[in-house]
Order: C-alpha cells, then sequence, then structure tokens
C-alpha cells in the first residue's frame, strides 16, 4: 500500500490501528495452496486473527477453518462456514465446548486425552448420536527446525504415541464416538522446506502405520502446519519451490495408501503475518541517561507480540517511521502503559523522529490484538481496517471508554 493510505487512514480513523492489505493475504493463500499437493485442504487456524471480515475472506478464498474455542467456533458459524469445514482443537475444551461442537455437526473435534474421548462419548450418547472424532497424536518423533516444538516433548497436546495401544483400545470400545482420523502438530515458525517434508514424511508413514496396527479406516489426516515466515535478522523465507517439489514426492509415496483421505493443513502466520501492520502515532520523543525513546499512542497492551511478553527472547519486529528517510539513530521504541515491558522496539535504528510521526510495524497480521493484554490501562481498542483492491472497510471500530464498564454492576 502507498504512503497516501497510510496518512489517509491515520487522519480518518485515528491511531493507534491494524491495517490488513487484503490483496496480500488472497496471494499468501494461493502461493500455500499452489505449493500443496491437489488434494489438500487448508484450514485457517482462526486464533492466529478471529476477526470477522478476516474469516469471511477465508471463506471467499475457498479455505476450511481451524477452532479452538466455542467463540471461535461461533465465529466461523456466523463467517458462513458449513459444519462439514470445521474442526475444533484445543487441549481444554469444556463440556459446553464439546456440547456445543456436537450439536453443531462439525467435521471433527480433535481429541487430546482418553478422557476428553469419554465425556464426547457421554454426551453423544445422551442424545443419541455418534460423534467423529480425530487423535492428537504426540508422536516420538522430534524434528528439529521448529520456533516452538509440540511434539517428541513434554507436552499438555496430544496423546503420547507410547501409549495408543491402550488409547486405542479404550476409544474404540466406546459405542458413541467414531475415530474419523489423526491429527500431529509438530510446531509453528518453521522456516526450512526440508524440516517440513520430513515432517510430513513422518506423519503420513505414522498414520498408515496405525491404520495397519489398529485395523481402522481413516478418514481425515491433519498434518498440522507451522509454515513460517521471517521476522527478524538472519531469518529467510521458505523455499516454496522447494517444498512444492518434497511434498509432492512424498505424496508420491503415500497416495495410494492414503486414496480417499481428506488431507489437512492449518495455517494462520503465513497467511496473514506479512499482510497486516500496527500503526501508531509518535506522541514525544525523549533522552534518558544516554537512551533515546520514541513514546507511541500504541503499546504492548495492543500488540503484546512486538514487546515478546512472556518469552524469554526479545528481537524487534521490523518498522519503520512514514515519509521518514536520511540518517539513522539508535532509539527505544514503547508506548504509554506504565510498566518497563512495554517495549515495543530495543536499540531500533530509524530516522530521526519528531512528534507526530507516524511509525509502522509489519508482520503484524497474525497474533496481534486479541493476543495482548487489551484490558491493562483500559485503552480502548484500535480500529481494525483492511485494504482491498483500493477500497478501504472498517473490519472493527475503534472502542469507546464505555466498552470497559460491559457486564460489570455497580456495588456502593
Amino acid at each position: 500500500m502507498n504512503q497516501h493510505i497510510w496518512k489517509n487512514i491515520a487522519n480518518i480513523y485515528g491511531t493507534p490501528a491494524y491495517i490488513y492489505d487484503g490483496n496480500k493475504i488472497a496471494q499468501q493463500y494461493e502461493l500455500l495452496k499452489n505449493c500443496l499437493p491437489e488434494p489438500f485442504e487448508i484450514f485457517y487456524s482462526v486464533k492466529s486473527n478471529p476477526l470477522l471480515g478476516i474469516c469471511q475472506l477465508f471463506k471467499k478464498l475457498g479455505s476450511c477453518i481451524e477452532v479452538a474455542s466455542s467463540g471461535e467456533l461461533y465465529m466461523a458459524l456466523v463467517a458462513g462456514f458449513h459444519p462439514s469445514q470445521i474442526i475444533f482443537t484445543s487441549p481444554g475444551k469444556t463440556c459446553e465446548d464439546l456440547l456445543y461442537a456436537i450439536e453443531t455437526g462439525i467435521y471433527s473435534i480433535n481429541v487430546e486425552s482418553v478422557e476428553e474421548a469419554k465425556l464426547i462419548h457421554q454426551l453423544a450418547s445422551d442424545r443419541q448420536r455418534k460423534v467423529n472424532i480425530s487423535l492428537r497424536i504426540n508422536p516420538n518423533f522430534n524434528i528439529n527446525g521448529a520456533g516452538m516444538k509440540m511434539t517428541g516433548v513434554p507436552t499438555q497436546f496430544g496423546i503420547d504415541q507410547s501409549i495408543l495401544k491402550e488409547t486405542m483400545d479404550i476409544i474404540q470400545a466406546l459405542p458413541s464416538v467414531r475415530i474419523r482420523g489423526i491429527h500431529i502438530f509438530s510446531g509453528s515458525q518453521m522456516l526450512d522446506a526440508d524440516h517440513i517434508v520430513l515432517t510430513v514424511d513422518e506423519i503420513m508413514k505414522l498414520a498408515v502405520d496405525l491404520m495397519d496396527t489398529y485395523h481402522f479406516q481413516l478418514d481425515f489426516l491433519d498434518l498440522g502446519g507451522g509454515f513460517g515466515i521471517p521476522y527478524f535478522k538472519g531469518e529467510s523465507y521458505l523455499e516454496m519451490d522447494r517444498l512444492q517439489g518434497g511434498l509432492s514426492e512424498v505424496w508420491g509415496r503415500y497416495k495410494k495408501r492414503l486414496d480417499g483421505v481428506r488431507i489437512g493443513v492449518e495455517s494462520g502466520r503465513f497467511l496473514l503475518a506479512e499482510a497486516g501492520s500496527f500503526m501508531t502515532k509518535v506522541l514525544y520523543v525523549k533522552e534518558s541517561k544516554g537512551s533515546k525513546y520514541i513514546v507511541c499512542d500504541g503499546g504492548s497492551n495492543q500488540h503484546a507480540s512486538t514487546a515478546f511478553l512472556g518469552r524469554y527472547v526479545r528481537n524487534n519486529f521490523p518498522m519503520r517511521l512514514l515519509e521518514k528517510e536520511g540518517n539513522l539513530e539508535e532509539v527505544n521504541v514503547v508506548g504509554s502503559l506504565c510498566t518497563p515491558t512495554d517495549v515495543l522496539g530495543q536499540k531500533v535504528m530509524l530516522p530521526i523522529a519528531e512528534p507526530g510521526d507516524l511509525l509502522i510495524i509489519d508482520k503484524s497480521g497474525a497474533y496481534g490484538l486479541t493476543h495482548s493484554p487489551v484490558l491493562f490501562l483500559s485503552h480502548v481498542l484500535p480500529p481494525e481496517i483492511i485494504c482491498l483492491d483500493g477500497e478501504i472497510t472498517v473490519l472493527r471500530e475503534r472502542g469507546h471508554y464505555a466498552d470497559f464498564l460491559r457486564g460489570q454492576h455497580s456495588f456502593c
């Protein structure tokens, strides 16, 4: 998007604000779709950005959807997704969550424990239904290359491969559930195509072995996701041609055995991160004990990921000052919160900033506003805006002070 659009949005809708490039979202979807073998389906991971308008755009693009709460399931249905396009994954589904998924008739509840399967059986039996589930497995293999590993290590996710025999014996004996599929999510933020290909190979090998060992027909194989995008210095883009070639080769080996099986991959970050930016306005520029600070009207309460709250490693998201070039200086970019953790960029090299300048934090389309502690200090929610084919549309209006009182009751 050109600089005129950024300034126009700031003038009309104010700052801070999230801005999404709808054309970039479509481009990323097609890029991922085109590198997958023909029968593979993409399931958009709502957790990365649950905006109704974003979900509707992915529905229009042809995506299915993966939810992780009743709220996300409701969002998916309102966005127009058919239950056959919805899967539900979460290590801590409540009775209410499961009942909602059962009554909605979604394609698969991805089960993470024997206890969850038993609860689904009980709820389904009470309603004289048979519910399709997929088993989320924590396999023995642990392939390096993920920014955040989720298999092969102790985790709250899935059923350990080492106890699969007793697990299968118990669940297959439950008359009100049917094992429809297998789900494995090995990790997130993977930037090495070879690691992704090797992971898919291992998952398909395990799926075939399980079918042979436990004599059941597999209808669905959820390969997870983990397709990453580079954020920081030294990181490289996924080699999509290499990924396409590798996946094609793997699929060629398993195609006959998995003929008729629905194959899904999940993605959120790859589809959205580079399509979104967080725009905030410089309020003050100050120095303190030899360090320079740019104080902005948006902070970590609205974009926790850029402040890396809750993580052990701090890196800076790519950021820039709109319409500013020239000599660079080292600065710390901070928000307006009353906490020293409100640091959006640490020792960033930027042109000389002045109050009123617009600062853009790129690669903010995934895990942005809804990944943030938005209630801290009661700043109103920023608007979220999409630009598609040159047309600007508000997806979420700027918040109001009264929003923080919604649902509260006076005491005195």
